[in-house]
C-alpha cells in the first residue's frame, strides 16, 4: 500500500507539472509574441508570465525583438554621371512591438523578412546614389564626401518602403565600396593628377616664399650697406679733416715732422725683442747713430 501511495503521489506531481507547462508560458523582455486561436484569430501578448489553453486551442509564436544585422553582397549602382560603382550595404533592424503585423506579413519567417528587407534597401541604394556624383562617394578629401548624408537618405527611404510590416529599421550603411577595373584606372589617374597639382602648388608657394625672403634679405643688406657707406664717408671725412689739420702743423716745421715719422716707425719696429742688422744710415735707424756723431763733432 505504501508503494502505491508513493507512486500515485509522484504521478500526481508529474501531472501537475505537465499541466502547468501546457497551460502557462512566459514572454521575456527580449521577445515579442502573439497568441493564435483555433478559430483563426490572433493577438499580441505583452511580456511576462501568462496562461493559455493547450494546443490546438491556442498556439503561441515568439520572436526575438533584439536588434539584428543583415548585410548583402556587392551590387553595381550607377552614380549621377553614370559611373558604375560596387556597393556593399548593411542594415540593422528589429521586429517592432506589433508582432502580429510581422507574423501576418512574413508568416513569422525571418528569412522572408530578410529577403524583403534586402529588396527595400537595394531599391533605396539605387535611388539615392543616383543623385550623387562619383567624387561625392569616392574621394580622399573628406570635405567632398557625402557618405553620411547618403546613408541617412537610404535609411529614410528604406523605412518608407517597409512600413506596416512589423519591421523597424535602425540603420542603413555602406560597409564597403568597390570599383570596376576601368573605373579604378580612371580613379588612380585622377588621384595622380590631383597629387601632381598639389605638388606644383606647394612648389610654387615655396618658390614664392623663397623669393620674398631673398628680396627682404637683399633689401636689408642694401640698407645695412648704405648705412655702412654713409658712416664710412663720415669717418673718412673726419679723418681727412684731422689729417689736414695735422698736415698744416707739419708744414710749419717739415724737419720736425720727418723726425716724428721716423721716430714712430722706429718705435713700431722695436715693440718686441728683435735683432736687426741694417745699414745705420737707413731711416729711421739713422736716428740711433746721429746723436753720437753730433757728440763727436
Amino acid at each position: 500500500m505504501k508503494k502505491n501511495h508513493i507512486t500515485l503521489t509522484i504521478g500526481a506531481i508529474l501531472v501537475i507539472i505537465f499541466s502547468f507547462m501546457l497551460l502557462t508560458f512566459q514572454v521575456r523582455h527580449t521577445e515579442v509574441a502573439i497568441r493564435e486561436t483555433i478559430t483563426g484569430g490572433a493577438s499580441n501578448i505583452e511580456e511576462g508570465f501568462k496562461f493559455r489553453f493547450p494546443w490546438p486551442i491556442n498556439e503561441i509564436h515568439k520572436f526575438d525583438k533584439r536588434i539584428q544585422n543583415s548585410e548583402w553582397v556587392f551590387a553595381t549602382t550607377n552614380t549621377k554621371e553614370g559611373k558604375p560603382i560596387l556597393v556593399k550595404v548593411f542594415a540593422t533592424w528589429c521586429i517592432s512591438d506589433d508582432a502580429l503585423e510581422f507574423f501576418q506579413t512574413f508568416d513569422g519567417d525571418l528569412a522572408k523578412a530578410n529577403s524583403k528587407l534586402e529588396d527595400v534597401v537595394r531599391s533605396a541604394q539605387t535611388a539615392v546614389i543616383a543623385d550623387y556624383t562619383f567624387e561625392q562617394i569616392v574621394n580622399t578629401d573628406p570635405d567632398l564626401l557625402k557618405l553620411e548624408e547618403i546613408e541617412d537618405k537610404m535609411r529614410e527611404k528604406a523605412r518608407k518602403g517597409i512600413i506596416n510590416s512589423g519591421i523597424e529599421i535602425k540603420m542603413v550603411g555602406i560597409k564597403r565600396l568597390g570599383l570596376t577595373a576601368k573605373v579604378t584606372e580612371a580613379v588612380f589617374g585622377r588621384m595622380k593628377a590631383e597629387r601632381q597639382a598639389r605638388i606644383e602648388k606647394e612648389k610654387a608657394e615655396g618658390e614664392r616664399d623663397a623669393k620674398m625672403v631673398m628680396a627682404e634679405a637683399d633689401l636689408k643688406a642694401n640698407e645695412i650697406l648704405a648705412q655702412a657707406e654713409a658712416q664710412a664717408k663720415v669717418l673718412r671725412g673726419e679723418a681727412e679733416a684731422a689729417s689736414a689739420k695735422y698736415y698744416k702743423e707739419f708744414e710749419k716745421n717739415p724737419e720736425l715732422a720727418n723726425f716724428l715719422f721716423n721716430l714712430n716707425a722706429l718705435e713700431g719696429s722695436l715693440k718686441e725683442n728683435a735683432t736687426l742688422i741694417l745699414d745705420p744710415n737707413t731711416p729711421p735707424f739713422n736716428l740711433l747713430t746721429q746723436p753720437d756723431k753730433e757728440s763727436k763733432e
